[in-house]
C-alpha cells in the first residue's frame, strides 16, 4: 500500500516533466515578467480540480477510475468513457514522447537517428510502467534526490549577473491576458489526475487531499522559482530567443574541472522527465486491462509499440505546435469537466464513499 511519502512524490513526479524546460519561454512570451501570476492562477485551478477529483475518488475508494465509470454511466457509455480515457493518455504519451526526444536530440545526441532515441526512451519507460504502483513509487522517490540538484543550480545562478529590476513593473499586464495565460502553464502541472487509479492502493486515503495539495504546492513553487530565475537572467529580447531558458541558464555556470553544466543536468534530467511518460503509461494500460481483460504488463507493452510506430512517423514542427495546443483543450476536458459530472452523477446517485 502507498504511503502519504509514497504518494507525494508520485505526484511531483508526475507533474514536473518537459514543461519545465520551456514554460517559462511560452509565458514570457505570453505575458512577460508577470508569468508568474498566471502561475499561480494556474495552481489555483489545479487546487480546485484536486478536491473535485479527490471528492469523486472517495465516492468508491476501492475502484479505480474505469471501474466507477462502469458503475455510474452503465456499461456501454461507461466503456466509450473508458476508451476515450485510454486514447487521451497515449495522445499525452505521443506528444511527451516527441518533446523528449526533440529535446535530446537537439542538446545531447545531435546525430543519433530519431527512432533510437526513441526506442530507448520506451524500452525505459515501459520497464518501470510495467510495474506494480508501489514500485514505481519507490522508483520515483529515488529519482526525486535529483530536484535538490536542481534547486542548487538554480542557487549558483543567483552568483551571475542577474536583475531584479526586470520583475518590473508587475501587472503590466491586465488580468485577462494574464488568465489567458495561465491554460499554458496548467498543462505542465497536469498529473494530479493519478489520483483516480490509484486511490484503491493508498494506505490513508483519508489524508491523500492534504498531500495532493501540498505536491501541487510545490510543483507551483518550484516554477514560480524558475520563472523569475529566468526572468532576472536574460534581457527581454533575449528571451524571446530562447525556448530552452534553464538549459541556457545552466550553459553560464563551470567549474574548474567541469564545463558544459547544461549538458551534464539534462543527461541526469532526463529520467525525472520521463516519469511523466511512466504515469501516462500506467494510466493507459489500466484501461486497456479493464477494457480487454489482458495482463497490465502486456498493455504497457502494447502501448509502447504503438507508440514506436507512431514516433517513426515524420512530424514537423507545426504538427507538435498543433498538437500542444490541441492537448491543452484534451486536458481541460479529460481531467476537468469529465471527472466533474462524474462527480455530479454520482452525488445524485446518492453514492458516497
Amino acid at each position: 500500500m502507498l504511503t502519504n511519502k509514497n504518494l507525494f512524490f508520485l505526484i511531483i513526479q508526475a507533474q514536473i516533466g518537459i514543461g519545465i524546460l520551456g514554460l517559462p519561454y511560452i509565458l514570457y512570451n505570453d505575458v512577460q515578467q508577470d508569468g508568474w501570476i498566471s502561475l499561480l492562477v494556474a495552481g489555483a485551478l489545479a487546487q480546485g480540480i484536486i478536491i473535485i477529483l479527490v471528492g469523486l475518488s472517495r465516492t468508491s475508494p476501492k475502484e479505480t477510475f474505469y471501474e466507477l465509470n462502469l458503475r455510474l454511466l452503465g456499461n456501454f457509455l461507461g466503456k466509450i468513457v473508458n476508451i476515450s480515457y485510454v486514447l487521451y493518455f497515449i495522445s499525452f504519451s505521443m506528444l511527451l514522447m516527441i518533446l523528449v526526444t526533440d529535446v535530446i536530440n537537439t542538446w545531447i545526441l545531435h546525430r543519433t537517428p530519431r527512432w533510437a532515441i526513441i526506442l530507448m526512451l520506451l524500452i525505459a519507460t515501459s520497464y518501470i510502467a510495467k510495474e506494480k504502483i508501489l514500485t514505481i513509487s519507490r522508483t520515483f522517490l529515488f529519482f526525486s534526490i535529483l530536484f535538490f540538484g536542481l534547486i542548487f543550480l538554480l542557487i549558483l545562478v543567483y552568483q551571475q549577473d542577474i536583475h531584479f529590476g526586470r520583475l518590473q513593473p508587475i501587472g503590466s499586464k491586465n488580468f485577462m491576458e494574464i488568465v489567458k495565460a495561465s491554460p499554458d502553464a496548467f498543462v505542465s502541472l497536469i498529473g494530479f489526475e493519478l489520483i483516480l487509479f490509484i486511490m484503491p492502493f493508498l494506505k490513508n486515503p483519508k489524508k491523500s487531499l492534504m498531500v495532493l495539495s501540498f505536491a501541487n504546492l510545490f510543483t507551483v513553487t518550484l516554477y514560480i522559482f524558475l520563472f523569475i530565475t529566468c526572468v532576472i537572467s536574460f534581457s527581454g529580447v533575449q528571451f524571446s530567443l530562447i525556448q530552452e531558458p534553464l538549459l541556457y541558464l545552466f550553459r553560464g555556470l563551470s567549474f574548474e574541472f567541469i564545463e558544459r553544466i547544461d549538458i551534464i543536468f539534462l543527461s541526469f534530467w532526463i529520467v525525472p522527465i520521463s516519469t511523466t511518460l511512466v504515469i501516462q503509461l500506467f494510466n493507459a494500460s489500466l484501461g486497456i486491462q479493464k477494457l480487454f481483460s489482458i495482463q497490465r504488463k502486456k498493455s504497457v507493452y502494447l502501448l509502447s509499440c504503438i507508440l514506436l510506430v507512431i514516433g517513426l512517423l515524420p512530424i514537423s514542427f507545426t504538427v507538435e505546435e498543433s498538437l500542444s495546443k490541441i492537448m491543452i483543450y484534451l486536458n481541460i476536458i479529460f481531467v476537468f469537466i469529465f471527472p466533474t459530472l462524474l462527480l455530479v452523477i454520482a452525488k445524485l446517485k446518492g453514492i458516497k464513499g
